[in-house]
């Protein structure tokens, strides 16, 4: 029986890490997991419970995190080190970092447990799918694993090691969900299209679970608890979701969030969200301008079709929060302020707007690169942790969108502060907005997630200093 210590450094319910340990699990190895940000519990860890592998899973800005506590463990530990994730997925140069051993590119549940079934045989795993290894210098690049077709053969993830390794966590008033796995669509913004493209052949990309299989996790949930649906785009499956909500509201009646894209939602739809006390619809609106929207990310909704949701939404009192990027490649002031226009006109009850990270390697990523917005050598390791702070692009009026970024939602919220607030992004990056956008976001937070303030600002406090990274 081979351990496996998985360190996770932002505190919040992290599925994937979950899933896979409930996966070894059941193959008859041992997890555990630690939430640390500081070598010197991780390094108190190792030496208690000396794992076999100690594995990290890292979003591309949050690998530097990650990569950093590898380094300060690698001369302590003889073990693997392993990280997987989305960094690793699109970054698998990553493994010629010194203290890594493997890497994981795709869905890891497979070929983990290939992993520690090998070294539990004392076998070579050199050439297990989805693992690159290296070993003496030399890196073995596998192509992905194929994926799992039935996602009811997945065991639920393992709540009570998240719950173990901090309690602050296993008394959260939010518990997340994972329906299904994949997304039809291919958003020029998005990761879904890259990814696509490397698991093609391996599998169906959009995979669905039953809804008996469903609701069978969530009787395991000790509730009443806000349930987030954390499914890329809720109700691409339409008779799946209207089954899903009329169950759900017959056995539990939870608050309920989900994910949805406006040109999916209608009136049978909407009637079975209120039935099942769907406390939030996120949808994402991204920008106000056609232009934008349509040619630069993809998303071909008209202006029409996105105030109809939002009529739809409000007829049925189904509060929403919409998703908004500004400091997009090619994008003007007045693009920019008329996305705060368009959230002002849907009378969204939580608008959210970040900053545009280029993340190299996608569609926009080289738009921004062949615009001259980044730097020719720009790389992974200089994008930003954070995107709701501070934008790399090289623009003469970035700072203005930035400003913009941080007081978008007293703007919309206070529509007689707005001629006050525009005026006000033509000064420095300062402090006190910073501390506006802090503010807001947490109390936009608190509502949309149906959480208690002292479990918001408790998070908040525990995951600030990634706003500052």
């Amino acid at each position: 029986m081979a351990s496996v210590l998985f360190i996770q450094t932002e505190w919040f319910e992290h599925l994937g890490l979950l899933y896979l340990a409930s996966f070894i699990r059941s193959r008859g190895h041992r997890p555990e997991l630690r939430l640390l940000r500081k070598p010197a519990p991780l390094l108190d860890a190792v030496s208690r419970l000396q794992p076999a592998v100690v594995a990290f899973s890292a979003t591309t800005g949050a690998h530097r995190q990650a990569l950093a506590l590898a380094r300060a463990l690698r001369p302590h530990y003889s073990g693997l080190i392993l990280l997987g994730g989305p960094h690793p997925t699109y970054f698998p140069e990553v493994i010629q970092d010194p203290a890594l051993d493997i890497i994981c590119r795709g869905e890891g549940e497979i070929p983990l447990a290939e992993l520690l079934d090998r070294l539990d045989r004392g076998e070579d795993f050199r050439e297990v799918p989805g693992l690159w290894v290296k070993q003496e210098g030399k890196v073995f690049e596998n192509p992905p694993a194929d994926l799992i077709a039935d996602l009811d053969s997945i065991p639920f993830p393992d709540r009570g090691l998240l719950e173990q390794a901090d309690p602050f966590l296993a008394k959260s008033a939010m518990r997340r969900l994972l329906t299904m796995r994949g997304c039809p669509y291919r958003c020029a913004y998005c990761y879904n299209g890259t990814l696509k493209d490397l698991l093609h052949g391996h599998g169906p990309y959009l995979r669905q679970r039953s809804v008996d299989n469903v609701l069978a996790e969530l009787r395991q949930i000790q509730g009443p608890r806000t349930i987030n649906v954390v499914d890329d785009t809720f109700g691409v499956k339409r008779d799946w979701a209207l089954e899903f909500l009329e169950r759900y509201a017959r056995e539990f009646g939870w608050p309920l969030i989900v994910n949805a894209r406006v040109e999916l939602l209608d009136e049978d739809l909407a009637r079975a969200l209120k039935a099942a006390n769907c406390h939030c619809v996120q949808i994402g609106i991204e920008s106000g301008d056609a232009k934008i929207r349509e040619q630069v990310l993809g998303r071909k909704v008209s202006e029409d079709k996105i105030l109809a949701a939002a009529e739809l939404l409000h007829r049925h009192r189904l509060q929403f929060l919409t998703y908004n990027m500004i400091g997009l490649p090619g994008e003007t002031l007045d693009q920019a302020f008329a996305t705060l226009a368009l959230n002002g006109r849907l009378r969204a009850q939580f608008p959210r707007v970040s900053i545009f990270q280029p993340y190299p390697r996608t569609a926009l990523g080289d738009q921004a690169r062949a615009l001259g917005l980044v730097a020719p050598d720009y790389a992974a390791d200089q994008v930003s942790e954070s995107y709701f702070r501070r934008s790399v692009l090289k623009r003469p009026d970035i700072r203005r969108l930035e400003n913009l970024h941080k007081l978008f939602w007293p703007a919309i919220h206070w529509p007689g502060l707005k001629p006050l607030l525009l005026a006000a992004t033509r000064l420095p990056a300062n402090p006190l907005f910073d501390l506006v956008f802090l503010t807001s976001i947490g109390l936009q937070y608190r509502a949309a997630t149906n959480r208690p303030l002292a479990e918001t600002i408790a998070l908040g406090l525990k995951n600030l200093r990634a706003y500052f990274s």
